[in-house]
């Protein structure tokens, strides 16, 4: 098939050349070096400046002459999920079957989505939403009415944390709603206490499969007091009642949003027995986290991704050892100037993978989204304690050399 990816990840595209595929790239600022490394081995590349608006990816497939030549479009990035499913529909192809456009939608939207969760029974938080700002307290008050304090608000559509507040009260959430042109339209919820947990998995004809759990070590909204993105994934065998109970979970979740075919990330609170859903995004988990799933269940949930919606066969999972990995990503140090090296990094103990994401003499920015770091850093433990420890320890000798080399 000739596949127009949307975003450049190097691990989809090796699989699917590999595979015999034609691909076409449009990429973004973020990923041009990725689209570039794999420039002669595709049918054509081009920019395009937001995955989050169709039209402006379809100007650049009709200006490079591929509208009539495309079987597939591809979204390798959260913003283009939908805006895949529009131009499979734009375009006629024939290999659509698997980018459903409303299961599309119900993985971009967080209001819509938690209104299918309660439509089916799934457990979620209580929610409203707005399409402007209130006028007044009074308003909101009305739109809330119901709903109990501290309210979590944040945008529809959008991912790492950004733009995400908690408010204690209704006075507070109106100064947040007036103030903060992002949150025009928001979905407000009541605020769930508890443990976070990510469940990663795959979708396979409507069968959730190859599902990782993995737990973060603060709920990601900690990330806006200072508190970095940490998580740690639990070993299959190690723990069997955890998955069982995780796998019928997601399956409820993921088939009251519809989802057939591909993979998923979900986002829940509580304890297992439980689970309160949050948010689920038709795409492999940010950051680190496949190279976790790597280790932890054996497949790469990019290469999934590919397979699934290429209508390929899905991956066969290789053989997990019994070590527990985890990812931070670590602390910047808002104002300086870093100095910390990849090897200060490659260090730190039970570190075994890096990606720098801020280089030495960069000035470093505040953490206004939850990934946001100077470096992330997969990890290796024995145990799921000990794999804590080592992640929170990696922060804290993080801290500490910004404040011996960063200035």
């Amino acid at each position: 098939m000739h596949i127009v990816l949307l975003g450049a990840r190097a691990e989809v595209l090796a699989e699917l050349l590999d595979l015999g595929h034609t691909l076409t790239v449009l990429h973004s600022k973020g990923d041009r070096r990725t689209a570039e490394k794999y420039a002669n081995r595709l049918a054509n590349i081009g920019y395009v400046p937001d995955f989050d608006i169709p039209e402006l990816a379809w100007s650049v497939l009709l200006h490079l002459g591929e509208t009539g030549k495309v079987d597939l479009v591809l979204p390798c990035h959260e913003l283009a999920v939908v805006t895949a499913g529009f131009l499979n529909n734009l375009l006629g192809c024939t290999a659509t079957a698997r980018i459903d456009l409303p299961t599309a939608m119900a993985g971009r939207d967080k209001a819509h989505q938690k209104s299918l969760w309660v439509k089916h029974g799934v457990p979620t938080a209580r929610y409203a939403t707005v399409t402007s700002a209130p006028r007044s307290p009074a308003e909101l008050h009305e739109v809330v009415a119901g709903l109990s304090a501290p309210f979590v608000v944040k945008p529809p559509s959008r991912g790492g944390s950004r733009d995400v507040h908690v408010c204690r009260h209704v006075e507070e959430l109106h100064e947040v709603l007036t103030s903060t042109p992002a949150l025009r339209h928001a979905v407000i919820e009541e605020m769930q206490d508890g443990r976070e947990w990510h469940l990663d998995g795959a979708v396979v004809d409507g069968q959730v499969t190859h599902l990782m759990v993995s737990r973060y070590l603060a709920p990601l909204r900690e990330t806006k007091n200072g508190s970095p993105l940490r998580s740690v994934a639990y070993p299959v065998a190690a723990h069997p009642l955890l998955y069982t109970t995780a796998t019928a979970f997601a399956q409820r979740a993921v088939s009251a949003l519809g989802g057939r075919w591909g993979v998923f990330h979900l986002e829940v609170f509580g304890e297992p027995d439980e689970f309160v859903a949050g948010e689920l995004a038709w795409r492999p988990a940010g950051v680190f986290a496949p190279q976790t799933a790597e280790r932890t269940i054996g497949i790469n949930p990019w290469t999934a991704h590919a397979r699934l919606l290429a209508g390929e066969e899905p991956p066969k999972p290789a053989a997990a050892g019994e070590s527990v990995y985890g990812f931070v990503c670590l602390p910047v140090k808002p104002g300086a100037v870093n100095g910390v090296t990849r090897a200060d990094i490659e260090a730190l103990p039970g570190v075994c993978d890096v990606q720098m994401t801020v280089q030495v003499g960069q000035m470093m920015g505040e953490m206004l989204f939850s990934t946001y770091c100077v470096a992330l850093a997969l990890i290796e433990a024995g145990d799921i304690a000990s794999c804590e420890r080592r992640i929170d320890e990696a922060v804290r000798l993080t801290h500490e050399l910004h404040d011996r080399k960063s200035a």
